[in-house]
């Protein structure tokens, strides 16, 4: 099975990069795609992706990337849930990054 997508769109805010206990460099930031057609009043609609990029890829997409910045990026669906303090739970959607062009 391949969990393979292909985005191509632009970044709604600088991306935010901290680092985990570990060390490990990890960027977290959205990608505004716009579809490929028109609503009913003739306007483009785009969706909005939570994404996530580990590593030195982190740290490199941190510093040459800000927010309006076209991006071409190869990711795999990452599916997971969170819970709250009031014991709601949520699913996360977001795309773990492989590989990216800006």
């Amino acid at each position: 099975m391949i969990n393979r997508t292909i985005l191509v769109g632009r970044l709604t805010r600088d991306p935010e990069l901290r680092y985990t206990n570990g060390g490990a460099a990890v960027a977290t930031f959205t990608i505004a795609v716009n579809r490929q057609f028109t609503n009913q009043n003739g306007e483009r609609e785009a969706d909005f992706i939570s994404c996530v990029i580990w590593r030195k890829a982190a740290e490199n997409f941190a510093n040459f990337t800000h927010k309006g910045s076209l991006l071409v990026s190869m990711a795999g669906f990452k599916p997971g849930t969170t819970k709250t303090n009031k014991g709601y739970v949520f699913t996360l959607q977001k795309l773990s990054l492989k590989t990216s062009h800006y």
